[in-house]
């Protein structure tokens, strides 16, 4: 086991020095850290329950819902896929070496733990708006924590042990998921015999939800008990959920450990199912589409220079959207915009909400778009076009996608908010422009930071400069709003200062051609 604890050494000391050769990436992330520290700070010291107070019933209703659905997809996904600790570095040097497999699957596991901690970290960014709504009891914030926890760390156990239970046999797969669906009828039919009886879909659905049978559920009954203490306080089933979910993750390691199952062939495929996920993020391509058919087009290319990448981004959208540019990336930020103007409390609602909300949806959709792959082949560094023309047409399908999308999400807002056409006009340009922001705060982020640090820690890159350039203008907006009371006034000021934050971010983003190796 020295062996394998001086390999993680390594790793962590080659990250280390890795900064130590990029300053700039070093203080980025200082940066970086010492908001996340700010963040936690804010999250714990600020009231909850500041913009109502909804039930925490609802609260538990949704936290069991959520954990439902989740620990149902996690099993299907691990009947067919499995699931996965470790990634092909790791298949490639600790599954060849003479370590026994409970070793190997420990080292796993404890490096699993770092991700652990990243999505715990990611969770405070949600701090604020469950404080906003309800009204947490003491150490709510730390229960909630630790449900998450529990759930990263328990998730990928139980898809290894289910893909190995059932990847032997066709007939235990097959059975195992006519189980689980069987489950899900149920789960589904008793709902609506509830529903009959209260007449109201909300209430039946919280109601049922907090049917006690669900606690007793394994896993995702005492996830759901400890998330729940965040608002109804920390009793004798907190502990005893936490208890019963440290026995489940040391039995689970244990029978991994002692069973005569093929492990490593358990795990391959989904390592490589994760490789290739992780492999298309970078390239910008959406990972869902691995494995779905695309449409066949026919056609050439008519341009030439930059526009060639235009028109080939062009050729791959209509292989994959439903019409034109609209794909379901669209239709989420459609329906969670429009969507977000239902949960606002009644006299809170306004249309800047959509905005902002959408924004924030393009932001996580953005990081996926289809210009960074062009950054990993050489040929557009040769392209005697200028700089400026070869960044303004490898962005260009991005930007036109995003005032398309725009125009559906507001065209249906004006029917929903009590508001006018040209405020209406000026949310699609600043949506677009939030879209401008994203994509050339994206290249700034690779000029100053590079690309071969931690997925995770580039988003944290990126959320941070994005919210950095945006933040005056909602500034602005806001005092705009309250000294003269129009929604026209305000929004034609965050249109222009994007409008001049993504001329500033397209001028320093050119120099991203000047040197291939930083990319």
């Amino acid at each position: 086991m020295s062996s394998l604890f001086f390999l993680m050494r390594k790793q962590l000391k080659n990250i280390i020095r890795g900064l130590a050769h990029k300053p700039l990436a070093l203080i980025g992330y200082i940066f970086i850290g010492i908001f996340l520290v700010a963040f936690i700070i804010i999250a714990f010291i600020m009231p909850s329950g500041s913009v109502r107070n909804v039930g925490s019933d609802v609260f538990s209703a949704g936290i069991t819902g959520l954990i439902l659905i989740a620990m149902y997809l996690g099993l299907r996904q691990g009947i067919e896929k499995g699931s996965t600790y470790f990634r092909f570095s790791d298949v490639n040097l600790v599954f060849t070496a003479p370590f026994k497999p409970s070793r190997v699957l420990l080292f796993g596991f404890i490096k699993h733990m770092g991700t652990s901690l990243f999505i715990v970290l990611f969770t405070f960014f949600q701090i604020p708006n469950i404080k906003n709504n309800f009204l947490l009891a003491d150490y709510g914030i730390l229960s909630i924590l630790i449900a998450v926890m529990f759930y990263s760390v328990i998730s990928p156990i139980l898809g290894m042990i289910i893909y190995s239970i059932s990847s032997h046999s066709n007939e235990k797969r097959i059975l195992i998921k006519r189980i689980l669906d069987i489950a899900a009828v149920l789960f589904v039919l008793f709902f609506f015999i509830t529903l009959m009886e209260k007449r109201s879909f909300t209430e039946a659905l919280v109601t049922y939800l907090n049917t006690g049978l669900f606690s007793y559920i394994p896993v995702a009954g005492q996830i759901s008990t400890i998330a729940s203490a965040a608002v109804y306080g920390i009793d004798y089933r907190f502990f005893i959920s936490i208890a019963v979910l440290t026995v489940i993750i040391g039995l689970s390691l244990a029978i991994l450990y002692n069973s005569n199952l093929d492990y490593y062939e358990d795990v391959l495929n989904a390592t490589e199912e994760y490789e290739s996920k992780i492999k298309a993020k970078r390239e910008g391509r959406d990972a869902s589409m691995l494995k779905k058919k695309v449409r066949s087009i026919k056609g050439g290319f008519s341009s030439h220079g930059a526009r060639a990448i235009f028109e080939k981004h062009m050729m791959e959208y209509k292989k994959v959207s439903f019409f034109l540019f609209f794909d379901k990336a669209s239709l989420m930020v459609i329906l969670f915009g429009i969507g977000f103007k239902y949960i606002m409390p009644d006299g809170v609602s306004s249309i800047f909400f959509t905005l902002f909300f959408s924004a924030y949806m393009l932001f996580l959709l953005i990081i996926q778009g289809r210009w960074p792959m062009e950054l990993q082949k050489p040929y557009i560094f040769l392209i005697p076009e200028s700089n400026w023309k070869k960044l303004l047409y490898t962005t260009l399908t991005e930007n036109i996608k995003n005032l398309l999308d725009g125009t559906l999400l507001f065209a249906v807002s004006y029917f929903v908010y009590d508001t006018s056409i040209p405020v209406i006009l000026l949310c699609i340009i600043s949506y677009t422009l939030y879209g401008a922001v994203f994509i050339y705060g994206d290249i700034i982020s690779r000029r100053l930071f590079g690309s071969i640090h931690s997925r995770v820690m580039l988003i944290f890159i990126k959320l941070f400069v994005s919210f950095f350039v945006v933040l005056p203008g909602i500034i602005i907006m806001i005092i705009l709003l309250n000294t003269t009371g129009s929604d026209l006034h305000a929004v034609f000021s965050i249109t222009a200062w994007n409008l001049f934050v993504v001329m500033c971010l397209f001028l320093a983003s050119k120099g991203i051609f000047n040197n291939i190796e930083s990319t």
